[in-house]
């Protein structure tokens, strides 16, 4: 009998002993940056006005550290273990100023102007950006909006908007992250090429 009782009390310890000697999973954490790689030795007029970025807009569901994914129409998770090194609407408003410092095309960018009231303000709205499961295939998705406006009379002079995707070749925050990464850029890209028109049609 003190055998039996001594086997019931050994079985226990040896399955918590297990327990506590597993190491939790530790979290990998992703960056959205401007990839200055990128930009092109392209030389572009300097236009002589002032640009103030805003804070960027981003979806409520989307401004935090965690990743998510869309499994159906109106249903979202978040990855457990994968992380935003930085919220998405710090970083991408980082990533909008080091883009336009780069190519200067205006000749002031500040994030805020405490002197002076700034020509232009840049306004971004960020709808989505998550990984879209689509039946066996997973894919980026960054639904994005731009807009120049005139601080004087607040005219929107220029406007860009896309609802882009991108198939990711395996189910890989890595590529997600550089998916984003690259459209965003893409779409920056265009709507400072439309900027250029915009001003050149003058």
């Amino acid at each position: 009998m003190k055998r039996y009782v001594l086997i019931l009390f050994i079985i226990p310890m040896v399955f918590l002993g297990a327990c506590r000697s597993s190491k939790p999973v530790a979290p990998t954490f992703y960056v959205l940056e401007f990839p200055v790689d990128r930009v092109s030795d392209e030389q572009y007029s300097t236009l002589p006005y002032s640009l103030e970025i805003a804070e960027i807009d981003l979806h409520p569901a989307f401004a935090t550290h965690q990743i998510a994914i869309r499994e159906d129409q109106h249903e979202i998770r978040y990855f457990s273990h994968h992380e935003w090194a930085v919220r998405p609407e710090i970083s991408l408003a980082r990533y909008i100023r080091d883009y336009f410092k780069h190519v200067s095309i205006f000749e002031n960018i500040e994030a805020r102007y405490w002197n002076i009231r700034p020509d232009y303000k840049l306004f971004t709205s960020v709808h989505q950006l998550e990984v879209l499961k689509d039946g066996n295939d997973y894919l980026a998705r960054l639904h994005v909006d731009f807009q120049l406006v005139m601080t004087e009379g607040t005219i929107t002079v220029v406007r860009h908007s896309a609802d882009k995707t991108r198939l990711l070749e395996r189910r890989n925050l890595n590529l997600f992250a550089g998916a984003i990464n690259d459209m965003f850029f893409e779409e920056l890209h265009f709507f400072t090429r439309k900027i250029l028109y915009e001003f050149s049609a003058e």
